[in-house]
């Protein structure tokens, strides 16, 4: 996906300006904990890593905002989950989302159940109730490869998390990795412009996608990555949702509700995935 910035000045003149009457109620949720790129066993890999995902917990932590990540099991090395259990044991949640993170539009329903159940093994030191599940990619598959992988999760309680506004921050990420080491922190004020006002374009939408139910707004579940943006950007984005007056809600609360605008995956191909580590 080619991200487009035409818009982004009136996008970002509508930030600081409420656009809806009503009480409107978001949880958010980050995909591939322990953290982007992460993996490496060199003290100053994981130092790194440590900085950024700390970031990330603080921003969490300070605003008093409820999260709940999903963590790819593969990708937890030996010396990183004290990170995750820094995380649980600072009240969020942790979810399932597979061990290797591939997609099911490429795998048979019984190697992805393997794959979940892998993922359900290695992560139960750290996993919370109630359990929760995160299709890779966004991808739930068609006709009764779907129904088989559903009928898997409800037998083993899990719910499935699905996402109203996703927020495409692994183009964002990748096109910061870009940038020259030296160069980012100079550039960064002008990207975190476009990153926001990308995340508010795709609000609006998914308000405008809403349906009402019961006569209250739909609550909506925003989709972010551990990754090296959003250990710079998760304090903005939780204040550009303050100031257009959203309240913060905690996974569970969010799904008390039937979803009507839940977004689909972009196509049927897996997304090109990007590491880093630097």
């Amino acid at each position: 996906m080619v991200l487009r910035w035409t818009g982004v000045t009136l996008l970002l003149s509508l930030l600081s300006v409420p656009c809806f009457a009503e009480d409107k109620e978001i949880a958010i949720t980050i995909d591939d904990l322990p953290f982007v790129g992460s993996g490496s066993s060199t003290p100053a890999s994981l130092k790194r890593t440590e900085n950024r995902f700390m970031a990330i917990v603080k921003a969490l932590v300070d605003n008093q905002v409820p999260a709940t990540g999903f963590v790819i099991g593969e990708a937890v090395a030996k010396n990183e989950w004290y990170l995750l259990e820094t995380f649980r044991n600072q009240g969020f949640s942790l979810g399932n989302h597979t061990y290797t993170h591939k997609s099911l539009d490429n795998m048979s329903a019984t190697k992805y159940i393997a794959d979940i159940d892998r993922a359900d093994s290695v992560l139960a030191p750290v996993m919370t109730e109630p359990k929760y599940f995160r299709y890779p990619y966004l991808a739930e598959g068609k006709g009764q490869k779907k129904q088989k992988v559903y009928n898997y999760l409800a037998e083993h309680q899990y719910t499935i998390a699905p996402v109203t506004i996703d927020s495409k921050d692994y183009e964002f990420n990748a096109r910061f990795y870009k940038i020259p080491y030296r160069k980012r922190a100079q550039n960064l004020p002008e990207f975190k412009k476009r990153y926001l006002a990308y995340i508010w374009k795709q609000t609006l939408l998914a308000e405008r996608r809403a349906k009402k139910v019961d006569g209250q707004p739909v609550k909506q579940i925003l989709l972010i990555h551990a990754n090296l943006l959003n250990s710079f950007c998760l304090e903005d984005i939780i204040e550009m949702y303050r100031k257009n007056g959203y309240k913060f809600i905690s996974l569970a609360d969010a799904l008390a509700q039937p979803l009507s605008n839940s977004v689909e995956p972009p196509d049927s191909t897996t997304p090109k995935s990007f590491s880093h580590n630097n």
